[in-house]
C-alpha cells in the first residue's frame, strides 16, 4: 500500500480495527470517495466474540434494514437478589438477538463494497498522529514478534482497537476510569426456552456494580453472562455461581455449555476522542452504555460523526484536532450526553444495597409502573424511563433517595 522510497502518503485515513465502529466508519468514509484500509489484527473478522449480541431495533435504522438476526425479544424479566422478579413484555420486538461475528463481517463487507480495503492478520504496533501526516506501523500476525514491519503512510488514523487501544494510547489519551470484566457461555438446554424473554439477575454476590444475563438465541439455545467491577472473584467464577443459584435453575433447569467468551467493557466516554490527524471510536473511546455494556449503538452514532468530521477536514486541508472537534460536539448532541447520564446512573445501582435493590423492585412491581415500563423503556436512553418513574411515583426517591436522584 505504500512505496518504500516516498514518504508521501498512499492512503487518506487509516482504520485499526474491524468491529462495528472501525468498519462503518471506513464504509462512510469510502463513500466521500477517501482512500481507506482496514487494518485488523485478527485473521478473521468478528472473532474472537466479545459481545452478547441483543441489539436494539434503532441499530438497523441506522444500518437500512436487519443484519444477522437470530431473534427477537420483546420482555423482560428482572430478578432481585432476594428472590423476587418483576417481568414485563412490551407484545412487539423492542431489540433483536444477532449473530456477532456474522454481524461484523457484514459490516466489514459493507466497507469492502464502498471502496475500502481490508487487510486481516495485520497488527498495528506503533502510530505516529499528527496533523500534516500520520504513519502506522503494522507487523503480520501469523508471523510473529520476529516478522518485519509495514509502515503505512496516510493523512489520518481512526481508531477503532478496542478497550486497550494502541491509537488512544498513542495520542496520550489515559485509559477509562472504568473496565468492567465480562464472561459469557453460550449453553444449549433440551427444554425449550421462552424465546421473547430476557433475564436479568442483580445482586452484589452475583455481579457487584452490574447484573447477570441470560439472553435468547433460539427455542434451545441461549447466552448466559456477567459483567461485574473487578473484584474478589473474576467474571468466570461468578457465571460458575449462577448457574447453581436457585434464581437460575428456577429457570434454566438444565443447562449444558457450548462455549465460553470473555471481554472487557469500558465505561466512558472519553472526554477528547480526537487529537491532531487521529480520532476514537466505540470501545476505543469508551462509548459502550454504562446501563447495558451495549457499544453497538453508539458506536455507529458515532461513526457517522467521525466519518462527517474526518471527511470534511480532510476536504478543507489539515486534520488538526480543532477541525475534528466537530465530531464529539455532534455525537453529545444524540448520544453522548445520554453515555454521561448512564454513567452516573450506572453509579448510583452499584451504591445501592441489596436490600434496597429489593425494595426498588418491589416499588416497581406496580401495574401503571410497568405500563410506564413498557410504553417509555428504552436500553439506548434509560434515563427516560428513570425519569418518567420518578415523575410518576415520586415516592421511589424515598426508597432510593440521593441514589435515583443523582441521576438528576
Amino acid at each position: 500500500m505504500t512505496d518504500p522510497m516516498s514518504n508521501e502518503p498512499q492512503l487518506d485515513v487509516v482504520v485499526v480495527g474491524a468491529g462495528p465502529a472501525g468498519s462503518r466508519t471506513a464504509e462512510l468514509l469510502a463513500r466521500r470517495g477517501l482512500r481507506v484500509l482496514i487494518v485488523e489484527e485478527h485473521q478473521e473478522v468478528g472473532r474472537p466474540i466479545s459481545c452478547a449480541g441483543l441489539l436494539s431495533t434503532r441499530v438497523f435504522d441506522l444500518l437500512g434494514g436487519e443484519v444477522a438476526v437470530q431473534n427477537r425479544v420483546s420482555g423482560a424479566a428482572v430478578h432481585g437478589p432476594g428472590g423476587r422478579t418483576v417481568a414485563f413484555d412490551a407484545g412487539r420486538a423492542r431489540a433483536a438477538v444477532v449473530d456477532r461475528a456474522a454481524f461484523d463481517m457484514a459490516l466489514a463487507k459493507r466497507a469492502v463494497a464502498a471502496g475500502a480495503g481490508l487487510r486481516l492478520g495485520a497488527r498495528a504496533v506503533m502510530v505516529r498522529a499528527s496533523a500534516d501526516s500520520c504513519a502506522v506501523e503494522v507487523r503480520d500476525r501469523a508471523r510473529g514478534a520476529g516478522a518485519a514491519t509495514e509502515v503505512l503512510r496516510c493523512r489520518a488514523v481512526v481508531g477503532a482497537d478496542g478497550p486497550g487501544s494502541l491509537v488512544r494510547r498513542s495520542i496520550g489519551r489515559h485509559r477509562p476510569a472504568l473496565r468492567l470484566q465480562a464472561f459469557e457461555l453460550r449453553f444449549a438446554t433440551p427444554r425449550a426456552l421462552d424465546t421473547s424473554t430476557v433475564h436479568l439477575f442483580a445482586g452484589k454476590q452475583t455481579a457487584p456494580g452490574f447484573f447477570a444475563w441470560t439472553i435468547p438465541v433460539g427455542p434451545y439455545e441461549g447466552l448466559v453472562g456477567v459483567a461485574c467491577e473487578p473484584g474478589d472473584a473474576p467474571a468466570r467464577a461468578r457465571i460458575e455461581a449462577l448457574l447453581r443459584d436457585p434464581r437460575f435453575t428456577a429457570v434454566f433447569p438444565d443447562v449444558s455449555p457450548l462455549g465460553a467468551y470473555a471481554g472487557t467493557i469500558p465505561i466512558g466516554p472519553i472526554a477528547r476522542p480526537v487529537a491532531d490527524g487521529a480520532l476514537l471510536v466505540g470501545d476505543a473511546a469508551a462509548q459502550p452504555k454504562a446501563t447495558s455494556g451495549g457499544g453497538v449503538y453508539p458506536a455507529l452514532e458515532a461513526a457517522r460523526a467521525a466519518a462527517s468530521a474526518l471527511a470534511d477536514a480532510l476536504e478543507r486541508g489539515a486534520p488538526t484536532a480543532r477541525a475534528l472537534g466537530a465530531y464529539p460536539r455532534a455525537f453529545n448532541e444524540v448520544v453522548g450526553a445520554e453515555l454521561k447520564r448512564a454513567a452516573r446512573l450506572r453509579r448510583s445501582y452499584a451504591a445501592m444495597s441489596d436490600a434496597m435493590v429489593d425494595q426498588l423492585l418491589e416499588a416497581v412491581d406496580d401495574p401503571e409502573l410497568l405500563a410506564l415500563v413498557v410504553l417509555v423503556g428504552d436500553i439506548d436512553f434509560p434515563s427516560k424511563l428513570v425519569k418518567a418513574l420518578l415523575q410518576k411515583s415520586p415516592s421511589l426517591l424515598v426508597l432510593a433517595g440521593p441514589v435515583l436522584k443523582g441521576l438528576l
